[in-house]
């Protein structure tokens, strides 16, 4: 707001602003829609289970990955993806469907695997999608309890939150 600064200057860091300020936890999480390989679609708030994880995606990347293995191999997420209790949304946020289909297959059939028709995530910014992987952990009113942190962090949220 300081008016010795150049409006241009205010730009980058009005910007940065703009997306730190989106979806922090314990903020409402914003709502989209998802389109699903068969064509069908569905939206962020109609999952019902007590947490969503979702995990931003690109085919190839080496750390998507890694982060796709460790939820895998994740006790606490099997144990409540069992009991019905987490749903995780694998979400391709870009343009190339061709890649997304050849890739497809990799994204555990468990899980809701989408992608963001028309990028609109993107385009409308409604997440800060700095790098890929990006992680959220949603409650079961689509608060957000984690933003953008390793997963690590988030199984052991979810280990401490089903303990008790």
């Amino acid at each position: 707001a300081s008016p010795s600064v150049d409006e241009w200057l205010k730009v980058r860091p009005r910007h940065r602003l703009e997306i730190a300020l989106k979806n922090r936890p314990g903020s409402p999480a914003q709502d989209f829609t998802y389109t699903l390989a068969s064509g069908r679609q569905g939206r962020l708030y109609d999952l019902k289970s007590d947490y969503t994880l979702l995990f931003f995606y690109n085919p190839g990347c080496t750390n998507c990955r890694e982060v796709r293995e460790q939820i895998t191999a994740s006790p606490v997420v099997g144990q409540l993806r069992r009991e019905g209790a987490i749903d995780v949304l694998a979400l391709y946020p870009d343009q190339d469907l061709t890649e997304w289909r050849n890739y497809r297959d990799s994204i555990p059939r468990t899980w809701i695997n989408a992608y963001d028709q028309g990028t609109l995530i993107e385009s409308g910014r409604l997440y800060a999608l700095k790098a890929i992987p990006t992680l959220y952990l949603l409650d079961a009113s689509k608060r957000v309890l984690l933003k953008d942190v390793p997963f690590g962090q988030i199984e052991t949220l979810l280990a401490e939150r089903t303990r008790h």
